[in-house]
């Protein structure tokens, strides 16, 4: 069967567990009940606040260890029974002797429970004036324990014999006779859907006294008239006489027994309501606490007055015997007692001798650092038992005090630790409870709030009075600004035209800057105009040769009278192929000096492959070795001339290199690849490298290495231009084994 969820819920009152607690006290002195709550989960101070509510886990481990301690499998039936003890001065009781008899409280058992459990519901039947049949349901099953069940029968026995027997100590045991019966024909622990006991019990004194009485009334009626008519009214008036005296007696007998059963019921519903009225006048107190506090603390301007005024209002409206205030002294790092109500001189020297700092690792744990360190209340009832929580120097100062029980609460304001709030008890007998805890813990919330308030309006006033000193300098200040300020303003007025001059200045350099440009742009293609001539001289050559060679072919054949048709057919064919090679040539040339109008999308392979086809022949000629190596297909968008031109300006240095350093084997290899969305273009040489002392300048404009009659020193500016603002890219220059790299890297369209 799966746990019930019910199992982790408060569902049985304190005061079940408190009729066990009576019962080890009376009869089992031997178990040692602080080992028994603890063993639970419970605390002392719970089991005796009648409010609080325990879990079925707790309830079943309580019952575990008893029944280890005690050694006897009745026990919760005993204590169902000790129930019906003077020594239980609960609610149960108060509920039960208010009645007239056994009957009646049973008629109201489902009211009556629902302050006790709420793992199970009542209903209860009366069947004859000494019987009743009760009804307990569960309201989940596999929730309760076989225990439980026979605690409530020995409830149920502690009702009758509230009523039934006078009590005595040996009433409340197994050895007691006369006990009333109880029958179970229906157990959810042999199966059925419920539990079901008759209760049966002899009736009350007054119950026979009354039968009597009326069956005395006939019989003696009857006995008279017989009487009468035997002596012939002789003794009839002596004999009428004495029955009357004997019924007289009888009723007055039944009356006064069942006036005796009331006066008790009375009497007990007295306590009761003297009791209800002592808790009211406890709420009463704890509301008007709350309310006075609420409403007086927030006057106060001054921490002190509102500490004395908090300790005045503790003292009359609380029950508690002594209290006092402790805050946190930030400077000295300790906490100090600021205010109190209860003490004597010399407990008041023993309070402020306590020395509480908050490094209380020096000197052992404190109970009030360690409730303003973790914000937490601590409740004593036992200062014994509780010495390592308390502290030596707490303990030693609270015995001496004659303290018996303490709360400490922090005081607390927006999650910051400000003190600790203390009540202690001397005289008072009751024990302290959650409920005092909650009620501390709210006084300590609206001592933080005050505490605060009290900052925030001194900090207020202090601050009133600087800015008024302020403003007074401030005023003399700003008045001695505005003559400055006016002084400025014609200075700035004057900055405000040079800077507008300026700015049209700076305008006109930036459009002449982009003239400039251009003209580099310009003049770098002129450059190359230079070189592309030499290149179409070198690209015409060998086609003229072969145009030459097809047209000295002509005449020879003619001579020798092989001049056929077929071979005229082939040689015009020839001549065409070879200027068809030609015009295409000039197209190339043609294209790569025109101008871009607008960036579209190219594959860089391709526009590599033509540059190169534009320098081949040249390059064959000097003897230049150039490899093309492509992986993938890479595209970007641009201006594809202005990216021709700039692989060419890198091309043609690397020849200038080649010839100034006179390089016998010349390579040049241009890779083409895309890398991680990239299009990426090296070329890279054999020609002996950059010197490094140059390298940061190869960029620059005008800068060269071949004097001003061989180099403009405007080849690689300008193809740093195209590619890093007109693609834009990254165009970079370094130095790899023999000779140099160049690397263009543009992102992917």
């Amino acid at each position: 069967m799966e746990p019930s969820p019910l199992r982790d819920k408060p569902l049985y009152n304190s005061r079940i567990i408190n009729s066990f607690i009576l019962l080890i006290k009376h009869k089992y002195s031997h178990v040692d009940i602080n080992e028994l709550l603890d063993y639970a989960g419970m605390k002392d101070y719970e089991v005796a606040d009648q409010a609080h509510w325990f879990r079925q886990e707790q309830v079943d481990r309580f019952y575990e260890r008893l029944l280890q301690m005690t050694g006897n499998p009745r026990i919760a039936r005993e204590a169902g029974r000790y129930a019906a003890s003077p020594d239980v001065l609960g609610a149960m009781r108060q509920y039960i002797l208010g009645l007239v008899d056994a009957s009646s409280t049973f008629d109201i058992i489902s009211k009556a429970t629902a302050n006790f459990t709420k793992s199970t519901t009542y209903r209860s039947r009366p069947l004859a004036s000494n019987m009743v049949e009760i009804t307990v349901t569960p309201v989940e099953p596999g929730l309760e324990k076989q225990y439980q069940c026979e605690n409530r029968i020995g409830f149920f026995e502690a009702i009758v014999l509230m009523f039934n027997h006078k009590i005595t100590d040996l009433q409340y045991f197994p050895e007691i006779r006369r006990l009333p019966t109880i029958q179970q024909p229906e157990c959810v622990f042999r199966g059925d859907p419920v539990c079901r006991y008759i209760v049966t019990w002899e009736k009350s004194a007054f119950t026979y006294l009354k039968k009597a009485r009326n069956l005395m009334i006939p019989v003696l009626a009857a006995g008279n008239l017989a009487l009468l008519a035997a002596t012939q009214g002789a003794h009839a008036a002596t004999a009428l006489l004495t029955s009357l005296c004997l019924v007289l007696l009888v009723s007055l007998a039944a009356e006064m027994s069942e006036k005796r059963a009331v006066k008790e019921g009375l009497s007990s519903t007295n306590q009761s309501i003297e009791n209800l009225l002592e808790q009211i006048d406890l709420n009463y107190n704890n509301a008007m606490l709350t309310h006075e506090i609420g409403q007086r603390l927030g006057n106060f301007t001054r921490l002190e007055e509102m500490l004395m005024d908090v300790a005045d209002i503790m003292q009359r409206r609380l029950e508690y015997d002594r209290g006092a205030i402790f805050l946190l002294n930030e400077k000295e790092g300790r906490l100090q007692l600021r205010a109190s109500y209860g003490y004597g001189a010399g407990e008041l020297a023993c309070l402020n001798g306590l020395e509480l700092p908050l490094d209380h690792h020096a000197e052992g744990k404190d109970v009030y650092i360690a409730c303003l360190t973790e914000q937490r209340p601590f409740l004593i009832n036992d200062l014994e038992r509780e010495q390592e929580t308390l502290g030596q120097r707490t303990l030693a100062c609270a015995l001496k005090n004659g303290t018996r029980a303490f709360i400490c609460c922090p005081i607390v304001s927006d999650g910051v630790s400000l003190g600790v709030l203390a009540a202690e008890n001397v005289k008072t007998k009751r024990p302290l409870v959650e409920r005092d805890v909650s009620l501390l813990m709210g006084t300590a919330s609206i001592i933080g709030i005050s505490y605060r308030n009290c900052e925030l309006i001194g900090a207020l006033e202090q601050a009133k009075e600087e800015l008024e000193q302020r403003v007074a300098e401030r005023t003399a200040d700003l008045e001695q600004s505005r003559r400055k300020i006016e002084l400025q303003h014609d200075e700035l007025t004057r900055t405000l035209f040079e800077l507008e001059d300026e700015t049209a200045q700076r305008l006109r350099a930036l459009e002449e800057l982009g003239e400039k440009e251009r003209m580099l742009l310009q003049q770098s293609r002129l450059a190359a105009l230079g070189e592309m001539i030499s290149n179409i001289a070198h690209q015409w050559r060998q086609p003229l040769n072969e145009l030459g060679l097809i047209v000295q072919e002509l005449p020879i054949m003619f001579d020798r009278g092989e001049f056929t048709r077929a071979y005229l057919g082939e040689s015009v064919a020839r001549f065409m192929k070879v200027l068809s090679h030609t015009s295409r040539t000039i197209d190339d040339f043609r294209n790569f000096f025109k101008p871009d109008k607008e960036a579209v999308p190219f594959r860089v392979a391709e526009v590599v492959g033509k540059t190169l086809s534009l320098v081949q022949e040249s390059f064959r000629h000097l003897q230049i070795a150039v490899e093309l190596k492509t992986c993938g297909d890479p595209r970007i968008t641009g201006h594809p001339n202005e990216f021709s031109q700039a692989i060419l300006n890198i091309l043609f240095n690397a020849r200038d290199a080649f010839l100034d350093r006179k390089i016998d084997k010349r390579q040049i290899t241009v890779t083409v690849v895309e890398e991680q969305g990239r299009s990426v273009v090296t070329v890279r040489d054999n020609a002996g490298g950059i010197p490094e002392a140059i390298l940061d300048k190869i960029f620059d404009p005008y800068f060269t290495t071949r004097g001003p009659d061989r180099g403009t020193g405007i080849g690689l500016y300008m193809s740093k231009v195209i590619i890093e603002k007109n693609i834009p890219g990254r165009l970079s220059a370094r130095n790899v084994e023999e000779g140099a790299e160049f690397r263009i890297e543009v992102p992917g369209s």
